[in-house]
């Protein structure tokens, strides 16, 4: 073998083997039969609609991966979206400054998931319960600072971050890449990383040989929490206003994106890449679905069995590698 097919062979080897690479099969299928079945499903204007659309659950997705990862969930987010939206958009009305409304956003993120975080690390409540908990608290919390009712965004160039374009290619779709490179760093090139992912493969184990289990844990809904505020100010820049009923059922599309992506809902295992990945699949899905005349009702029907579909293989998987 020459030296070219060597390295030729190494890089398929190291491509190959990121986390979550083979959910690109089923997307390229997705794809595939969209395109034969459909008449404008390739356009130039639809691929970037799709992308833009994925942009929010993507992010979302994104820090849902480090809870999962850690055996955890975050039923929040959705919630926490809306709340982030708010301050966000009050903020920036108040003082003319987008930027720190930005700033204002993810801090708020960041504050439900460190109380998420807290509670569940300390107290040993189960993630499952203290996320509901403080899915309907934020909610709630939100809707009264709200009265219910809309706030509009008093900012034009604020509107750029999610509505305008960089050569040709919509800001939020940059936005979601950088997300998701940093993220992707930070957990497979960090201790924070690998110790995120001690804690869901074996917590008493990880505690043990020294982990800090709950800073670690803490960390990670933290991490949620900021990627749900990044998601908050392509949304609020999207409709140029901020909703209180915004982002429901949002954390299901983060959780679906995930596991469609290749983590294990059981902890331990995971990676940014196919989160990524699973978050265009949905968006092609919902997309697809549409151009093809299905109801709306079905989208969800279909969402449902793959994951549904995607937890059995990975609950068999894991199955199988035991009684190997």
């Amino acid at each position: 073998m020459s030296k070219k097919n060597i390295l030729e062979y190494k890089v398929i080897k190291k491509v190959t083997g990121i986390y979550g690479f083979s959910s690109l099969l089923p997307l390229l299928a997705i794809v595939l039969f969209l395109s034969i079945f459909t008449k404008n499903f390739l356009a130039p204007d639809n691929i970037m609609q799709v992308l833009r659309q994925a942009s929010v659950y993507a992010i979302m997705a994104v820090g849902m991966t480090f809870v999962l990862i850690t055996g955890g969930t975050d039923l929040s987010q959705g919630s926490s979206l809306a709340l982030c939206c708010v301050t966000g958009c009050l903020t920036i009305n108040a003082t003319g400054n987008m930027w720190l409304g930005i700033l204002v956003s993810v801090l708020t993120g960041a504050v439900v998931g460190t109380l998420n975080g807290a509670v569940i690390a300390y107290v040993k409540i189960p993630p499952f319960i203290m996320t509901l908990g403080s899915m309907y608290m934020v909610r709630g919390f939100t809707l009264y600072i709200t009265n219910s009712t809309q706030v509009s965004v008093k900012h034009d160039y604020f509107k750029f971050l999610g509505q305008g374009f960089i050569g040709g290619i919509p800001v939020p779709v940059y936005i979601f890449l950088f997300v998701g490179l940093v993220a992707h760093i930070i957990l497979n090139h960090t201790t924070t990383g690998r110790y995120i992912c001690a804690i869901g493969s074996n917590e008493a184990t990880s505690k043990l040989s020294g982990v800090k289990v709950e800073k670690n844990l803490i960390k990670a809904y933290v991490i949620s929490g900021i990627c749900v505020g990044m998601a908050a100010v392509v949304y609020l820049s999207r409709l140029s206003a901020a909703q209180p009923t915004a982002g429901q059922s949002y954390e299901m599309e983060a959780i679906a994106a995930t596991v469609i992506g290749g983590t294990s809902v059981s902890g331990g295992e995971g990676g940014i890449f196919g989160t990524l990945i699973g978050a265009i699949i949905i968006a092609v899905i919902r997309n697809g679905l549409v151009l093809l005349g299905v109801g709306s009702f079905f989208t969800q029907i279909v969402l449902g069995l793959i994951i549904v579909g995607a937890v059995s293989l990975d609950v068999s998987r894991r199955r199988m590698a035991v009684n190997k």
